[in-house]
């Protein structure tokens, strides 16, 4: 980096975490925190050390000043302190999804286009080699033209029934929205852009008011078919993306990190083909330092941000 950076953090749950470990391991360092819940900011102040606690994301931005702010808030939140942040030329890393509806989307877009500060969604699935590889397994022709892109991402998420993510007030939605967020972020980035997109939910919890086990169904401009697949009560953890074309299939299963298979049709058997694991949080804060720095654009853009929540709420709305 040509200067020292320092990064702000509003919301202090368990993403804020490995947002913090990244940016450390980018040589961004802390400088301030932010979180309604006093408990949770005085612990994560504790871990962190030299970090000041401020009141609010105000205080946090005009007062400390930081290069960069990571908001790690509901939804309900990522509009307003994204959008004050703009104003005052502080770059934005936003976590997903981008916002809490459509109409808060396009208004970051729009605070987005104003400010000479960038902002990125936080899809740290699309920084993953693994799914690079994938992208590029895809573009290659390899296995042909991609006929089915399949991903599910699901597991026991004990306490769910008591937190904000099955809160619509303050998540916007369910799994779908929450979860999938990502998978529909992936299919654009390793299949193409989304041109439908259908839906099925369900709520297995009594007291929340937002599906807990969801399925997208979408479809490419080059007629390309997604199922996605998320679940806050299911028992058992699953997490893999399989694509499957004219020629044969990629799949890579995240418990698995290291390697992508890859079997042709004209094959017996799988190849497998090595990649570093990762969780994609150290290369997406690398990519946004370098585009902050001007090595690059950004990648993944607030543009990409919006198309997630234009697709999430269609089916919501329909």
């Amino acid at each position: 980096m040509n200067k020292k950076m320092w990064v702000g953090i509003v919301g202090c749950g368990g993403i804020a975490r490995a947002h913090a470990a990244a940016f450390k391991e980018n040589g961004v360092q802390c400088a301030g925190l932010v979180d309604s819940n006093a408990e949770a900011v005085k612990k994560f102040a504790a871990e962190l050390g030299d970090v000041r606690i401020c009141k609010d994301y105000r205080e946090l931005i005009d007062s400390i000043k930081p290069d960069i702010i990571s908001v790690c808030t509901p939804p309900l939140a990522h509009e307003e302190v994204a959008a004050y942040a703009l104003k005052r030329n502080v770059h934005v890393l936003c976590e997903k999804p981008l916002a809490y509806d459509i109409p808060s989307a396009h208004r970051m877009r729009d605070a987005a286009r104003t400010s000479p500060a960038l902002l990125m969604p936080a899809f740290r699935h699309r920084f993953l080699p693994a799914n690079i590889m994938l992208r590029d397994i895809a573009a290659s022709g390899e296995i042909g033209d991609v006929v089915l892109f399949n991903n599910i991402f699901c597991g026991p998420s004990f306490g769910m029934e008591q937190k904000w993510f099955t809160k619509k007030a303050l998540a916007g939605g369910g799994c779908i929205l929450d979860t999938n967020a990502h998978s529909v972020d992936l299919f654009r980035f390793i299949v193409g852009e989304i041109v439908e997109q259908r839906g099925v939910m369900h709520r297995h919890f009594k007291t929340t008011d937002v599906e807990d086990a969801g399925v997208l169904t979408v479809r490419s401009e080059k007629g390309a078919l997604g199922v996605m697949e998320s679940s806050f009560v299911a028992g058992s953890g699953e997490a893999f993306i399989d694509i499957i074309g004219t020629k044969g299939k990629a799949r890579y299963d995240y418990t698995d990190g290291d390697k992508i298979r890859i079997r042709l049709t004209k094959d017996k058997d799988w190849t497998v083909r090595p990649v570093k694991s990762s969780n994609g949080f150290a290369e997406e804060i690398c990519h946004f330092i370098g585009a902050i720095e001007g090595k690059h654009k950004l990648s993944c853009t607030v543009e990409d941000g919006v198309r997630v929540m234009e697709v999430i709420c269609g089916v919501y709305e329909n």
